[in-house]
C-alpha cells in the first residue's frame, strides 16, 4: 500500500520515517527573483545510527544522502552528499540528533523526487523514499510559499543555511506535536501582493478541525501588512490547551473588505491527553467485564491482536500510535484495555453493539478484498471502505485494452465534502492487489497524472509533465471519473 501524504493548496508537505534509520524528512517550495526552489529538511535520530571513532579520536556518525529530481525519465538535478553528526567523546554518552537543510533550484513543473539514505558505518541497505512534487508559481497571482515549521527563532549573527531575513530558523521536522509541545511556530512567504492589492491588507492565521473544517475558538491571530513583491511572514500560536486531534493550520490574505484573496492549509496532529480524561476512563474500566460486553475470543492473544489491528482505519492519531508501535509486543491485558477503551470512548452504554456492527464490516472487506499478502482491512480498498463507509457507486473495469484493471469509487458526501472519488488500480493485473492511485478527498493521496499512470504499461515514453495517456482508445476512466 502507498504511504499517505498531504498536498493542500500551495503547500507541499511530506514526512518519512525509514525502516532501518530513524530519519525524518519534510520539504517546502519557495519562489525568488532567481526562480523557484525547494528546501528539504532532514532530521536523523542519533540512537538509530552507528557512531565510530574518527581521526580526532572522537565518535561520530555519518550518513550518505542522495536526492534525485526527475521530469519523466530526464534527471533534472542530483544532490549527493555525506552528512556527519556532532562528535561525542564516548559512545556511552547520549547520541545527539542532527539536522540538515538543502536548497535546490527547480523551475515550475512536476517532478519525481527520489531520495536514498545510507548509514556509512553500517552494513544495512540504503533506505529509499519517493514522492511527486509539483511547483507552480505565477507572477500574476497572490500566492503562498510552502510552510516551514520552526523549532526556534534567534537573531542571526552571521549568514547560514538556516538564515532567513535576519533570523536563524531551526526547522521543526515533524507535523506531530506531543503533549510537551506548547506552541506551533511557522514561516511562510507571500508573493505578488504589490501587483494586486492597493493599500494595507491583513494576514490572518488560525487552527481548524481537519475533519469538519470548523475553526477552533481562541486559536486565531492576525497582522496588518503593506504590499510587497515578497513578504516573509513568521507566525506563532500557543497550543498548550489544544486537545488531541487532527488539525489544519490555515493562513489567509484578506483585503480591507474582509474578503479572502488567498489561503493555504497545513495539516498537523496534536497529542494532548488530559489527566482528567485518563481518570474518567480508568473509572469506567473498573469492574468492566469484557466477556459480557464483547463476543469473540477476547482472551486469545492472536485473535485479540487482530481485533485491535482491524481498528486502525477508524482510529484517531493516538490510537494509531499504539497500533503501529505497541500492538506487536503488548500483553493480553494491555490489548484488552486498549480494545475496551477504544469502544467505550465511542459508546459508553453499549460498546459491544458498536463493535459487532463494525466487525460485520471488517468481515465483509475480508471476504471481498483480502489478498495472499494482506487481510481485507490492510488493503487500500478495505481501509477506505471501513473509514468512509459504503461508496454510493462503484465503476469496475477489468479488461480495457490500454489500462490496468481499475475501480472508481464515488461518494456523494464524506464529512463536509461532496462528490469525492477514489481510483484503485491493479498494476499486477492478476489477483486482487489493488492500490489507491488517486483521490480528490482532502488528506488522501493526490496523483495529478493518474490517467497516464493507469495506462503506463502502454505508454512508450513516460513523461511526468503529461497528464493523459498516449492513447485513450477503449478507456472510460476519465469519463467515469468526471461524471
Amino acid at each position: 500500500m502507498k504511504r499517505l501524504f498531504y498536498f493542500l493548496a500551495f503547500v507541499v508537505l511530506s514526512s518519512a520515517s525509514f525502516a532501518n534509520l530513524e530519519v525524518y524528512l519534510m520539504y517546502a517550495t519557495f519562489n525568488s527573483p532567481e526562480g523557484p526552489y525547494i528546501e528539504t529538511y532532514l532530521s536523523t535520530i542519533g540512537k538509530s545510527v552507528v557512531f565510530v571513532k574518527n581521526e580526532n579520536q572522537k565518535f561520530q556518525a555519518e550518513i550518505e544522502v542522495t536526492m534525485i529530481f526527475k521530469k519523466g525519465e530526464e534527471v533534472v538535478s542530483v544532490n549527493k552528499y555525506n552528512l556527519k553528526s556532532p562528535e561525542i567523546a564516548d559512545t556511552l554518552e547520549k547520541k545527539p540528533n542532527f539536522i540538515d537543510l538543502q536548497r535546490v533550484s527547480l523551475p515550475n513543473g512536476i517532478y519525481n523526487f527520489e531520495m536514498t539514505v545510507k548509514d556509512l558505518n553500517s552494513n544495512r541497505d540504503a533506505d529509499k523514499f519517493a514522492d511527486i512534487i509539483q511547483i507552480d508559481y505565477s507572477d500574476t497571482a497572490i500566492q503562498f510559499s510552502g510552510i516551514q515549521l520552526i523549532e526556534s527563532i534567534t537573531p542571526a549573527n552571521s549568514e547560514s543555511a538556516l538564515t532567513k531575513n535576519g533570523y536563524d530558523l531551526l526547522p521543526y521536522i515533524s507535523n506531530f506535536y506531543p503533549k510537551n509541545s506548547d506552541k506551533i511556530s511557522f514561516y511562510t512567504e507571500i508573493y505578488n501582493t504589490d501587483k494586486l492589492i492597493n493599500g494595507d491588507f491583513m494576514v490572518r492565521y488560525f487552527i481548524e478541525s481537519f475533519e469538519t473544517y470548523k475553526e477552533i475558538d481562541t486559536y486565531s491571530r492576525f497582522k496588518k501588512l503593506s504590499p510587497s513583491a515578497i513578504i516573509p511572514f513568521i507566525g506563532e500560536m500557543n497550543i498548550g490547551n489544544l486537545p488531541s486531534g487532527n488539525y489544519n493550520l490555515v493562513v489567509e490574505v484578506k483585503n480591507r473588505d474582509n474578503e479572502t484573496l488567498q489561503k493555504v492549509k497545513f495539516f498537523f496532529q496534536r497529542s494532548n491527553a488530559n489527566a482528567s480524561d485518563v481518570n474518567d476512563m480508568n473509572e469506567m474500566l473498573k469492574n468492566f467485564d469484557i466477556s459480557t460486553s464483547f463476543s469473540g475470543s477476547m482472551t486469545n492473544r492472536d485473535s485479540l491482536q487482530q481485533y485491535v489491528l482491524c481498528l486502525r482505519p477508524i482510529s484517531d492519531m493516538d490510537e494509531k500510535r499504539f497500533i503501529d508501535y505497541q500492538v506487536e509486543v503488548a500483553s493480553v491485558d494491555e490489548l484488552q484495555n486498549y480494545f475496551i477503551q477504544f469502544w467505550l470512548k465511542r459508546n459508553n452504554v453499549e460498546p459491544g453493539e458498536l463493535w459487532r456492527q463494525y466487525k460485520e464490516q471488517v468481515d465483509y472487506v475480508d471476504r471481498n478484498y483480502r489478498t495472499p499478502i494482506n487481510r481485507g482491512y490492510e488493503t487500500d480498498r478495505g481501509r477506505v471502505y471501513l473509514q468512509y463507509g459504503v461508496p454510493n457507486d462503484i465503476y469496475v473495469s477489468g479488461h480495457e485494452p490500454n489500462s490496468y484493471p481499475y475501480e472508481i469509487w464515488h461518494y456523494y458526501r464524506i464529512q463536509n465534502e461532496n462528490n469525492k472519488k477514489f481510483i484503485f488500480y491493479n498494476p499486477n493485473i492478476a489477483g486482487k492487489e489493488y492500490e489507491l492511485l488517486h483521490s480528490d478527498l482532502t488528506g488522501e493521496i493526490k496523483t495529478p497524472n493518474w490517467e497516464r499512470l493507469l495506462s503506463k504499461r502502454n505508454n512508450t515514453l513516460y513523461n511526468q509533465d503529461l497528464m493523459n495517456s498516449d492513447s485513450s482508445w477503449g478507456s472510460r476512466a476519465l469519463e467515469e471519473y468526471n461524471k
